[in-house]
């Protein structure tokens, strides 16, 4: 029973959670869609494991595609006690805590209990929440309804809570509708359609570093799939100089004066300092935000506003708060996470398509999150987890199957 309600709430957790950004804080507890459902799955996961015999079939988590990423695991659980004792906010540390291991249990629960029909239908409802938050973003064009803009010129933010977020997550569907033509040799027009959608909806959140992550993702994908199809990237710049505002801003990545007077380079160099005065074990996991005001007081140009907290760089945020080791180990994560994807696509037969698309994702989100603190968006990152523990879990079915 157990496992079955756990199979159904995923289906729950993917057509919700793209469109709901609702979030609310009881304490130090994260209340969003995200942890509220996913709560319920890990309570089915547990009840699974305790009442129905679950127990006998932890060795599955012993995979050796799972071994590495169980030892990293294993060691980020050990930092984050230290990093524990050590941070000056207490509420901060377990709160950040919570939410990664919330991606940790839901990862390993799908891995045991997902089966092959709630796989695919999770990756087809996800797609198809996708594309309403997608037309949701045109309905915002249309009318005007973003509360961002840029120069007069607005921003989609879709379901997410800001435009930087929301471009990051159309590139986790974008490439299916280009990776299913290439593998099928042939045009479809809903594809076109699909791809037309998510292109205007990257195009208009305005965000450079989507754009990028993008056409970096883009071209990976064609080196793997066929050399030769690497003519075809410069047909997806065309977007982004056909409208005069995105030509603007797609001219000033070519811009090296104003690329270095970007606000990004004083946050980027804050948790650099942080990092350097705390090179061990850092400030404390969550507990960044309660140091910036100490150092744009002792370092008065780096200043950009008091709000603004985030290094907006995933990596550098976690170097300063878990110093050398925690930071090293974080990276080391989510590595191995990618690499569970290039292994699925390099064995599996049925999940080809699936698979090149969450490379394609992959290399882009590893991209930028350099440029923003994405591995933070619970709303966001949570997908990383969950839809590399499908595909993976995917991957073992099939094989199986043909064992």
């Amino acid at each position: 029973m157990f496992k079955r309600l756990f199979n159904i709430s995923i289906y729950v957790f993917v057509l919700l959670v793209p469109i709901l950004p609702l979030k609310i804080k009881l304490g130090f507890l994260p209340l969003s869609a995200d942890f509220i459902i996913s709560s319920i799955l890990i309570f089915f996961g547990l009840c699974y494991l305790l009442f129905e015999g679950g127990l006998k079939e932890l060795y599955n988590l012993k995979d050796k595609g799972l071994r590495k990423l169980n030892l990293f695991i294993g060691l980020f659980v050990f930092l984050n006690i230290i990093s524990f004792f050590i941070a000056p906010n207490k509420g901060a540390a377990i709160s950040e805590s919570l939410r990664f291991f919330e991606y940790v249990f839901l990862f390993y629960f799908i891995v045991l209990l997902a089966d092959k029909r709630t796989i695919k239908r999770a990756f087809m409802l996800f797609f198809a929440s996708m594309v309403v938050a997608a037309l949701y973003g045109v309905i915002q064009f249309i009318f005007g309804l973003s509360p961002y803009t840029v120069n007069r010129n607005i921003r989609l933010n879709s379901t997410f809570v800001n435009p930087n977020y929301w471009g990051a997550a159309v590139n986790i569907v974008i490439f299916y509708p280009i990776v299913d033509m290439i593998k099928e040799r042939k045009i479809k027009i809903y594809n076109v359609l699909f791809l037309a959608l998510f292109l205007f909806n990257l195009l208009f959140s305005l965000n450079r570093s989507s754009w990028l992550a993008f056409l970096l993702g883009l071209f990976v994908i064609l080196l793997i799939e066929n050399k030769k199809f690497i003519a075809i990237l410069p047909a997806f710049i065309l977007p982004l100089i056909a409208h005069p505002f995105t030509r603007k801003r797609f001219i000033t990545l070519l811009s090296i004066e104003k690329i270095t007077k970007d606000a990004r380079f004083k946050l980027w160099k804050t948790a650099y300092l942080m990092f350097k005065d705390h090179f061990v074990l850092g400030v404390g996991h969550g507990n960044y935000r309660y140091f910036y005001d100490d150092y744009i007081k002792r370092f008065p140009e780096l200043f950009v506003r008091k709000d603004l907290w985030s290094p907006h760089n995933s990596f550098l945020k976690m170097f300063a708060e878990m110093g050398i080791f925690g930071g090293l180990n974080f990276i080391f994560i989510y590595i191995m996470l990618f690499y569970l994807v290039i292994v699925v696509y390099n064995k599996t037969r049925d999940y080809k398509v699936i698979a090149l698309n969450l490379i394609g994702f992959w290399v882009s989100y590893l991209f930028q999150n350099n440029f923003n603190n994405l591995m933070f968006i619970p709303q966001l990152n949570v997908f990383a987890w969950l839809l590399t523990a499908l595909l993976y879990k995917a991957y073992v079915l099939e094989a199986e199957e043909e064992f």
